[in-house]
Order: structure tokens, then C-alpha cells, then sequence
């Protein structure tokens, strides 16, 4: 009887033993599958960058407060210096603004991005504003050297601006008021075409084009 309890014994203070070993084992592979999700999910997201949306379609704002917000310059305007302070909205109102979010891995971005640069190059009533969402800067400045974009961009690497809006994906187009108020929003690429009917529409401001870049 004694040599089987010392067994039970032993046997008990060997479970014992195991478990203390087996719960931080437990516990670090544990930790280290999360972190491996983690980063796959977030390399998965940083791959694939903000969802294209492939149809356009004017939608009128849910509200006319535009959420404010405070950027860093990508890239300023052509001609002019770049300023370290951060832009701000309340530092654009005073006239139109058309505020559009775009990223370099955004497609339909690269047909929309010369038809803006087309029309901002000859209406300067408008402020118009890029916003590089979730975007890398490298890749960001190499999208506008190769499609010569002249007007102000900003970076958004934390899509605070879309977040702002709830936009559903990019490219997306913000039109407001020399109030400050939202008078409408675009989902979707912009072409010469639909930009210039809303600034015409919306601020009554007619660009004069050519024909060939009315397109």
C-alpha cells in the first residue's frame, strides 16, 4: 500500500510539474498566433488599399458640416513653397473647395486624377485639394509627378478625412460652399464632363475648356 501511494505520489507531483510548464507554453504560442493574424491581416489590408469604386454617382451630403481636419502638404501647389504647417479646412473656406480623396493603388484614380488637374488648371475660383488616403508618400509622389499634377495635395495616412465622411471607398469627391457647407458629394471617378457641370451647378462657375479636354 505505502509503494503505491509513493507512486500516486510521484505520479501526482509529476502532473503537477507538467502543468506549470504547460499553461505558459499554452499561453506564448497563444500570444504569438495572435500576433502572426494580426500582422497577416494587416499586411493583407496595406496589399490590397482602400476599395476602388468602380461607378460614379452624385449623393447629397447626410450632413452640410464638413468634419474639419489638420493635414500635412504632400505636395503644394505648383510654383509654391513647401509649407511644414499643416493645412486646415477652416484655412480653405472662403471660396469653392472640391476636396478629392485618391490613392496611388486606387485605379480608377489614374483616369480621374488628369481630368481634375484639366479643369483646376483653368478654374482658380475653386480650391482643389488631394487627399493621398492610407496611401505610401513614395508611391503617392511618384502618382502625381507621372500624371503632373499642379494643385494642392495632401497626406492621409490614417484616412481621417474619409473616416470623416464615412466614405465607402475612393475615389471620392467633396464639393463645398464658399460657406463652408457640404452641397453635394461624387462616389466615383470624375471625369471633365461631370466635374464642370458641378461646379456649374453647384457654384455657378463656368470652365472655360477645349474641346479636346472637355472630353
Amino acid at each position: 500500500m505505502k509503494e503505491e501511494a509513493t507512486v500516486n505520489q510521484r505520479s501526482a507531483a509529476s502532473a503537477k510539474r507538467r502543468l506549470r510548464w504547460t499553461a505558459p507554453v499554452a499561453f506564448v504560442v497563444t500570444v504569438v498566433l495572435v500576433f502572426a493574424l494580426v500582422v497577416a491581416v494587416h499586411a493583407t489590408e496595406t496589399a490590397k488599399g482602400p476599395v476602388t469604386i468602380q461607378s460614379g454617382a452624385f449623393v447629397k451630403p447626410a450632413s452640410a458640416k464638413p468634419p474639419n481636419f489638420s493635414l500635412p502638404v504632400l505636395q503644394p501647389p505648383a510654383g509654391q513653397p513647401t509649407s511644414q504647417a499643416p493645412v486646415t479646412l477652416r484655412s480653405l473656406v472662403g471660396h469653392p473647395v472640391v476636396l478629392n480623396m485618391w490613392s496611388s493603388s486606387c485605379t480608377v484614380c489614374k483616369a480621374e486624377t488628369p481630368a481634375i488637374e484639366a479643369v483646376a488648371a483653368r478654374e482658380h475660383a475653386v480650391s482643389f485639394v488631394g487627399v493621398d488616403t492610407i496611401d505610401q508618400k513614395a508611391a503617392a509622389l511618384d502618382f502625381l509627378r507621372k500624371f503632373h499634377v499642379s494643385y494642392l495635395q495632401l497626406s492621409d495616412p490614417n484616412e481621417v478625412v474619409g473616416s470623416g465622411y464615412a466614405i465607402p471607398g475612393l475615389p471620392v469627391s467633396v464639393f463645398i460652399s464658399a460657406r463652408g457647407k457640404v452641397v453635394g458629394e461624387y462616389l466615383g471617378a470624375l471625369t471633365v464632363k461631370t466635374l464642370t457641370h458641378y461646379l456649374a451647378s453647384l457654384f455657378g462657375l463656368h470652365v472655360p475648356l477645349s474641346a479636346t479636354s472637355a472630353r
